[in-house]
């Protein structure tokens, strides 16, 4: 299972200098192909300043060109995946917008600096990546904390997390949102034949696996558009994974995918949207199953309790004066 953070080609740069004076695979033909459709991939956009965008922004990695997403809780913190997390933390900057591009294309620099704030510090959970004990265990804990610098935008407010996770039932439709791309092609290739081959393959543009039957290798080129634009689909809960992960079926069209990593999971209760998961990792083409660290679960919530007070002992950086111009 891959991984969903997103390189990216948004024009960061010039609007961070601002801000500073600011998965086994699933091979099938079925591929995803929701090129020109408005979605996460089979959603929809999410509306600028609209009650689901109010805790959701988007996170930049200027050092790794990596986008991912986040949901904002309380005190300047955002919740995310730990693989979304590199060495350095004002390496990050955290958007509210729901049109990324939009933001960072903007000539009004004004624009810009009331949208972006850049990250002071971040927490990742130490059992990410580690090796679980246990049949079938394979818990990522796959979660971070980023602390950011400055205030929270106007119409922007923390997440409200699941009280009652037992409406976590198999079956059960749940809402998921994201930055990532909506197209996700699969195309096979020859690797005897496919122009610089083995490098591609160590890097990750390329991969192999076997064809469904088990019979044969298949290797594919993944092609993958769309990302930078908020948006949200319905997916249906397949089961938990382990004691901290749960996975969702993206076989029919939906799915999460390429930078939604640490973006949200909710339930729609009639007190509103309220979290309970963060993207983690799928299977190759998004059509297959994705994870998600269920971050109610016990497991979980002792982590981001301890979490959110190690985050928030965050050093003061100065801010540098900036004449407001257009």
């Amino acid at each position: 299972m891959k991984s969903l953070a997103r390189s990216s080609s948004l024009l960061v740069v010039s609007a961070f200098a601002a801000l500073a004076v600011g998965c086994a695979n699933n091979t099938s033909s079925n591929a995803i192909n929701a090129s020109g459709t408005p979605s996460i991939i089979g959603g929809t956009n999410v509306a600028e300043g609209s009650t689901l965008h109010k805790s959701i922004v988007g996170l930049y990695n200027t050092k790794e060109h990596a986008l991912c997403t986040g949901s904002l809780l309380e005190n300047n913190i955002v919740l995310t995946a730990a693989h979304c997390i590199g060495a350095n933390a004002q390496d990050h900057v955290v958007i509210f917008a729901a049109d990324l591009e939009a933001v960072f294309n903007s000539q009004d620099r004004n624009l810009v600096l009331s949208k972006v704030r850049r990250a002071v510090k971040t927490v990742v959970n130490p059992n990410w990546g580690k090796k679980q004990k246990g049949a079938g265990a394979q818990a990522w804990g796959d979660t971070a904390l980023i602390k950011f610098q400055g205030d929270v935008p106007a119409g922007f407010e923390p997440a409200t997390l699941l009280a009652d996770s037992s409406v976590l039932t198999e079956g059960s439709t749940i809402t998921v949102a994201g930055y990532g791309v909506n197209s996700d092609k699969l195309i096979e290739i020859d690797k005897a034949t496919y122009p610089g081959f083995k490098e591609k393959l160590a890097n990750g543009e390329v991969f192999c696996g076997q064809s469904e039957d088990g019979k044969a290798e298949k290797c594919y080129e993944e092609q993958l558009d769309g990302s930078g634009v908020l948006r949200t689909t319905d997916l249906v809960v397949a089961g938990n994974y382990n004691e901290t992960e749960i996975a969702f079926d993206q076989r029919n069209g939906k799915a999460a995918c390429e930078g939604d990593s640490g973006g949200p999971a909710y339930v729609k209760t009639n007190q509103g949207y309220q979290l309970f998961g963060v993207t983690s990792r799928g299977t190759r083409g998004c059509n297959g199953y994705v994870l998600y660290s269920e971050i109610t679960s016990p497991k979980l919530m002792a982590w981001l309790a301890q979490a959110k007070v190690e985050v928030s002992q965050a050093p003061a950086v100065q801010e540098v004066a900036v004449k407001a111009t257009k």
